[in-house]
């Protein structure tokens, strides 16, 4: 397998170098084209990698506030609610539903 790349690379070689000086100037315009749009490529899906991580990132962070601020009102609703506060109290300051807080 590596031998039959290695001879194939070697025919490569061997008949850029048969080309005329036209023919060989041809072929480098297209060689620089070709090497020029892969890296445009690839810089591309590099810009495309990042900013696909930021959006996850923020998305991420979003869901993980709320997650937060949620287990913040519930705990203080349960401190609330141990304390003897009533329920639609606890409602009004924690912005839990009173079926919520009715089930803590």
């Amino acid at each position: 397998m590596a031998q039959n790349a290695v001879f194939q690379r070697l025919a490569e070689i061997a008949d850029v170098a048969s080309l005329s000086k036209e023919e060989r100037m041809r072929y480098d315009e297209y060689l620089r084209a070709y090497r020029d749009t892969i890296v445009v490529m690839e810089g591309q899906y590099q810009e495309g990698m990042e900013k696909g991580m930021e959006k996850g990132m923020e998305k991420g962070m979003e869901k993980g506030m709320e997650k937060g601020m949620l287990a913040a009102k519930l705990d203080n609703a349960r401190k609330m609610k141990a304390d003897g506060m009533a329920d639609e109290l606890i409602s009004k300051y924690t912005g839990l539903p009173l079926e919520e807080i009715a089930n803590i």
